[in-house]
């Protein structure tokens, strides 16, 4: 009796949190299947403006000369606040203007002629948009992200309790047959009842996994601690050189595969570098801090391995949300359980459709 009881209750749980948030776990599943492949797609379809043919015998501007470029194109009003270097030498930089709300440009630049490749909006850039419909639904910080983590406290909700009224009352042979296994020659009803559970039991574990460390940013859970440094103002406020500041963090690095070099608006503020030794993962990157007018550097980051636990896990953040923790294997695991994730709530809704319908 009991044993009944729980499961009515929990089917109805299952239910109404399904009808709540499926409509904003349908968008975050289809954005997040498509936004993980984007570099990949980018290189594609963006190739005119991040590639560029090498000259044979030439040599890079000077990092200086190219932040000219790219501010002039940006105008005096908007300041360029990173920029995005890569190592490889068919590359261009990515300078980047930003400010919340308002604007957020982005100038493509060939660092050996320092013409200016493309010039993008990128608040209407279609990765971009898909990015902020899956993290803000394009409502806004406060609105959009109030929704999504609420929807996504109740996504977890329903992969647990799903994963329960799935779990088989005994364990036998014709009984877990039809747990693991679609019967595609079924018709509609049954078909989509296989569906959404074997697909649902299937994903569970990485739909888990993604849910979770979409909360740990939604509750600001992945946060560094910033060390309280600031640059010497005392002195004469000229600006050091970002060429020769990219020389030292260069000089420190021989594996690096990019850099984002992240300049302070703040008087008192610090030049940021980050140094990413892998393309593809987030985690394996060191940190560095600059005086802005001195050029000396105030602080070295730990590599990963040199992290304390929880820092480790705060840094794998990313890449186990995305999957590029493993590697291509792991974005391919992460777009499958996207669209996983898209369907549970079109199939939930036709089998709660139908029932009523037959009632």
């Amino acid at each position: 009796m009991f044993r009944t009881d729980f499961k009515k209750a929990l089917y109805l749980l299952h239910l109404w949190l399904g009808l709540c948030t499926g409509l904003v776990v349908f968008i975050l599943g289809i954005t997040g299947a498509i936004y993980s492949f984007s570099d990949e797609l980018k290189d594609v379809f963006y190739r005119d403006r991040l590639y560029v043919d090498v000259p044979a015998g030439e040599r890079p501007k000077s990092f200086d000369e190219l932040l000219k470029v790219a501010q002039a194109k940006f105008g005096n009003k908007k300041k360029i606040s990173r920029v995005e270097i890569q190592v490889a030498p068919n590359r261009t930089y990515m300078f980047r203007s930003l400010k919340s709300g308002v604007y957020f440009e982005k100038v493509y630049v060939n660092p050996y002629t320092a013409q200016v490749v493309f010039h993008e909006d990128a608040n209407r850039e279609f990765f971009n948009v898909v990015l902020s419909l899956h993290r803000t639904l394009l409502l806004g910080d406060k609105v959009g992200h109030f929704i999504i983590r609420w929807s996504v406290i109740g996504f977890v909700l329903l992969l647990l309790s799903g994963i329960a009224l799935w779990w088989p009352s005994k364990w036998k042979a014709k009984v877990l047959k039809a747990k693991f296994k679609v019967k595609w020659e079924a018709k509609k009803k049954r078909l989509n009842y296989d569906l959404h559970q074997v697909f649902g039991f299937y994903a569970f574990i990485v739909l888990l996994i993604i849910a979770l460390t979409g909360l740990m940013w939604s509750f600001d859970l992945v946060a560094e601690k910033k060390t309280k440094l600031t640059s010497d103002t005392t002195g004469t406020m000229q600006p050091a050189s970002h060429n020769q500041i990219l020389s030292k963090v260069n000089a420190l690095n021989n594996n690096t595969a990019y850099y984002l070099y992240n300049i302070p608006a703040a008087k008192s503020g610090t030049v940021n570098v980050s140094a990413y030794l892998d393309a593809d993962k987030i985690h394996q990157r060191i940190q560095y801090r600059f005086d802005r007018y001195s050029g000396k550097l105030l602080l070295k980051g730990k590599n990963f391995e040199a992290l304390p636990l929880s820092d480790q896990i705060k840094s794998l953040n990313y890449d186990l949300h995305t999957g590029t923790v493993i590697g291509i294997w792991g974005k391919i695991l992460a777009f499958i359980a996207g669209l996983i994730a898209a369907s549970l709530p079109v199939t939930g809704f036709l089998m709660w459709l139908w029932r009523k319908k037959s009632k």
